[in-house]
């Protein structure tokens, strides 16, 4: 039996009565789509957001979930908890208790207060849209790797995950293993401070508008890089900061107040002006970059330089040669100008290869598929517990740490 749909286009009279989850950008071409689908009454909604990429049945947003969770076989019980709590003194403890949102109140959690606030604001949307979460209690840690009370214990296998924004499998491990961790969306995917990005949900929606007004035939023929001198990106000093490749645009920026900012040098580019070269470069630092999504949606075709592996939890969707190029072959000045050359001999591959990463970004990185995939996470983490989880007695709601001063 066919039920109606339960989204509506921003531009439908209806769309203002619905919670945001069920109002769409329907400039988003995969959006518009899920607003003119037909429906069964035992249609999961979180459903349309997990279509098979590259039609692969194997190869879906929500598969990595169940891949993660094979490495806690076992049930969880309260004292288990209890001992995550000591463990992991960094990690803000989160419960669901009664379809409500609860933090336990710990002076000890990382107070990136950006970072805690982005992700409970996504929790909390994700419980006021979907009120069939049963009562859990998590941790999440903030910072960019997870890190336990001590060497010892970030070795040990622990039956409670906690949930990370990025890990890395390749040696060696900074903090928890990373089978210990269970990846949730970062909390970029919320909003940022950066210049010209904000709201997430906006980003997505106006960068591909705004670098449509420039045909990619013709943006800057270069490929642009900007970002600190950190981690492993010392290999750009001898390639980039040479300045004798006319067809290279990278260069270090500082941390230091500017004309344009208080925080960056005057050579930081936006968002908006990377969507104004026809190729870009993005790298790691001493651990992830948060910034590809946003490189991606500028419908360029994006280099990545993956040297020490860390991954979000969509990168499993990314496709070298179809949707970004992947390189990995760190100090390797000639292969890397071979990949940049033949990339740049080839317009249509190159434009091919950018419109697949915008629409990746698009269908799978809208802010309905961030939540579904929050909330299976939590479906599927909730399975774990033999006991019905009460509320702690140092818990506020969600609601006194958003207006009060809690970490």
């Amino acid at each position: 039996m066919k039920s109606k749909n339960p989204f509506r286009c921003y531009n439908d009279d209806e769309a203002i009565f619905l919670k945001n989850f069920y109002q769409l950008d329907c400039e988003n071409p995969f959006l518009k789509n899920v607003s003119l689908r037909n429906l069964n009454t035992s249609t999961d909604v979180c459903e349309l957001f997990n279509e098979p990429y590259d039609n692969n049945e194997n190869f879906t947003l929500y598969s990595r979930i169940k891949m993660e969770f094979k490495n806690f076989p076992q049930n969880i019980t309260h004292n288990d908890i209890l001992e995550m709590e000591v463990a992991c003194p960094g990690c803000h403890h989160i419960q669901i208790i009664d379809s409500q949102l609860f933090i336990v109140n710990r002076k000890t959690s990382v107070n990136f207060q950006l970072r805690s606030r982005n992700i409970k604001s996504m929790l909390k949307q994700v419980i006021d849209t979907f009120q069939s979460i049963k009562n859990l209690e998590m941790f999440i840690h903030v910072q960019d790797a997870v890190m336990l009370n001590s060497s010892d214990l970030n070795k040990k296998k622990h039956k409670v995950p906690v949930f990370g924004f990025a890990k890395t499998h390749k040696p060696p491990i900074w903090g928890l293993h990373p089978d210990g961790i269970v990846l949730i969306p970062c909390f970029t995917l919320w909003a940022s401070l950066a210049p010209g990005i904000g709201r997430w949900r906006s980003v997505l929606e106006n960068v591909p508008k705004i670098a449509e007004k420039i045909k990619w035939e013709n943006r800057m023929n270069k490929l642009m890089w900007r970002g600190a001198q950190t981690g492993d990106r010392q290999w750009l000093t001898e390639i980039g900061q040479r300045k004798n490749d006319s067809k290279l645009d990278i260069e270090f920026m500082d941390w230091k107040s500017s004309p344009i900012s208080p925080y960056y040098s005057e050579n930081f580019k936006t968002i908006q002006q990377f969507c104004e070269y026809q190729y870009l470069l993005h790298q790691e630092g001493w651990s992830y970059s948060n910034r590809l999504k946003y490189l991606l949606l500028c419908g360029s075709p994006v280099i990545f330089a993956h040297f020490r592996e860390w991954e979000e939890y969509w990168y499993h969707l990314l496709k070298h040669d179809h949707n970004i190029l992947i390189w990995k072959d760190k100090g390797n000045e000639k292969s890397f100008h071979n990949l940049t050359r033949h990339l740049m001999l080839d317009a249509q591959r190159a434009k091919l290869i950018g419109t697949n990463g915008k629409k990746l970004v698009q269908q799978y990185l809208n802010e309905q598929a961030i939540l579904c995939y929050f909330r299976n996470v939590l479906i599927e983490y909730e399975k774990l517990f033999t006991y019905k989880p009460q509320k702690h007695p140092d818990a506020i709601s969600i609601d006194e740490f958003l207006v009060g001063h809690f970490t």
